[in-house]
């Protein structure tokens, strides 16, 4: 219990159709990966070519409706992004690559090239099959296609404009770096608008990676665009766009909001749609494991120095892109999820990542903010009534919830990438997580490694200027 009430924690889910396998070795079948399913609309491939996989699946459940490779190779994202300014935005790139999936050393040795997603056209026994493919010698992991959601907003009053700038010190830190024109943050959530005045001229071409195929049923209602994978990481729900306000609107520029990153550029990397709980007739945003990690290699590939997660789930995901992001020194920002609990939500989590909680405006935990010893070294920064971007009619609104703290880190993390970018040594992400957290505040009564507010609330301008000093 916290604050007098019970926290409400959302059960796991996960569609009801779909398998997520993990071969020791790849498939003897040349299995394409879906980016280039989805752009050359190939016909799917319905068996792995391996007798003891596909009697396994056959004896379990129907015929698989599809079987594709969950990541695309390094080489083929990078084809993509250098071709993004060209009318197709980067589609022929992806359907030049051919089905071949040429992978590089470490994509190899963390499974990239091993792992598949099968789909069925009918529910199935998700979690027996998982059991009897496990039992193979050829598999080293089954799970089930998890959903991720997008953290909710508590219904706080409204009362202030971008307070949460100043309580970080966020003009002493631009007085040091207001952000490299190269810097590039993958806002990994429910798309961009990108006809927003104040985000439009940041905007880099990216993908959306929505591809839900399970049946609903009578208890949700989907909404938008939920199938169709493409080029068009357009927000129909408006949780990605007010993320990456706060991050990085264009700033100085006469018009709108400021963003923590006034340089670089926003990476759209679409992973959520919109689901309404027939109960409740109140929409969320969620989206499914393969989506999401596809995405984040996605972001890593595309150059991204900083990929914001403002999104939660109760199980733990596949570490493997995670460790993949950190390996190649990008650092990862998420949210620690609006359940008011002690609880452990990943990918927040997970030790990789630097996970974040929000302050209210008193600058103690918001009641909605998770907490605890499961994240690690965590940090702190403004959730309530932040003024933001939005999808609606209206370009500007207040948002609440760990979904818009999370930015204001991916901000920092970005400025402090920017300074060692100018000065040609770019930090390793080791070193620009740890600025951020040692340089954090602790609350009144509070120390460093507090259970409810961890290291404290970010300083913009502390960081910098130890920032400053370092690199």
């Amino acid at each position: 219990m916290t604050n007098g009430r019970m926290p409400s924690v959302r059960r796991a889910e996960f569609l009801s159709n779909e398998v997520v396998v993990r071969l020791w070795s790849p498939a003897p079948l040349d299995i394409p990966h879906y980016l280039w399913v989805a752009t050359r609309k190939s016909p799917p491939v319905t068996s792995f070519g391996d007798s003891d996989l596909d009697d396994t699946l056959a004896r379990l459940g129907p015929r698989p409706f599809s079987i594709v490779r969950v990541f695309a190779p390094r080489s083929t994202v990078e084809a993509a992004i250098r071709r993004s300014g060209s009318p197709d935005g980067g589609a022929r790139a992806l359907r030049d690559s051919g089905s071949a999936a040429r992978y590089e050393t470490d994509e190899e040795r963390l499974g990239f090239s091993r792992t598949y997603r099968i789909t069925f056209d009918r529910p199935v026994d998700v979690l027996g099959i998982c059991r009897g493919l496990a039992a193979l010698d050829v598999v080293e992991s089954a799970r089930p296609n998890y959903l991720r959601y997008g953290a909710r907003r508590p219904d706080d009053p409204l009362y202030a404009e971008q307070w949460g700038l100043g309580v970080i010190n966020a003009e002493a830190g631009w007085d040091v770096e207001t952000g490299h024109p190269d810097v590039m943050i993958a806002i990994v959530d429910s798309g961009v608008r990108a006809d927003h005045e104040d985000l439009a001229p940041k905007l880099m071409n990216g993908y959306d990676f929505v591809d839900y195929t399970d049946d609903p049923g009578p208890k949700y209602q989907l909404l938008g665009d939920y199938q169709q994978r493409d080029d068009d990481p357009a927000d129909d729900m408006g949780h990605g766009t007010e993320v990456a306000g706060v991050a990085a609107a264009n700033t100085n520029s006469c018009k709108g909001i400021a963003g923590m990153c006034w340089g670089g550029r926003i990476l759209p990397v679409r992973v959520l749609f919109r689901r309404r709980p027939l109960s409740t007739h109140v929409s969320e945003a969620v989206g499914t494991e393969t989506d999401i990690d596809a995405g984040i290699k996605f972001a890593v590939d595309a150059g991204a120095h900083v990929v914001n997660l403002s999104l939660a789930g109760s199980e733990p995901g596949d570490p493997s892109v995670l460790q993949y992001a950190r390996e190649r020194q990008v650092c990862v920002v998420a949210a620690t999820g609006n359940d008011g609990a002690d609880i452990p939500m990943y990918p927040a989590a997970d030790p990789t990542v630097l996970a974040v909680g929000a302050v209210n405006h008193q600058l103690a935990r918001s009641e909605c903010s998770n907490y605890g010893s499961s994240y690690g070294k965590f940090v702190m920064a403004p959730g309530v009534d932040i003024k933001t971007t939005t999808y609606a009619e209206s370009p500007y609104e207040y948002a609440s919830g760990t979904s818009v703290a999370a930015p204001f880190v991916s901000g920092l993390a970005a400025l402090i990438v920017s300074l060692g970018m100018r000065r040609s040594n770019r930090p390793k992400v080791e070193a620009v997580l740890a600025i951020i957290r040692e340089t954090a505040k602790p609350g009144d009564g509070t120390t460093k490694d507090d259970p409810e507010t961890g290291e404290g609330l970010i300083d913009a301008g502390a960081a910098l200027l130890r920032a400053a000093e370092e690199l």
